[in-house]
């Protein structure tokens, strides 16, 4: 696979990642743009559950 192929590869991964946190989270039904930044750090930084 190229770099460009595994790129496009790692930007979905992250995608189906952060929208499985988002689904998971039974106490959440509706985020705002604030906590969806920090979640996005927080998947960053390795810190997302």
């Amino acid at each position: 696979m190229n770099t460009e192929g595994a790129s496009m590869e790692i930007k979905k991964a992250m995608a189906y990642d952060l929208i499985d946190i988002i689904e998971t989270a039974p106490d959440k039904e509706h985020y705002t743009p604030e906590e969806i930044k920090a979640l996005i750090k927080a998947y960053i930084a390795g810190t997302a559950k």
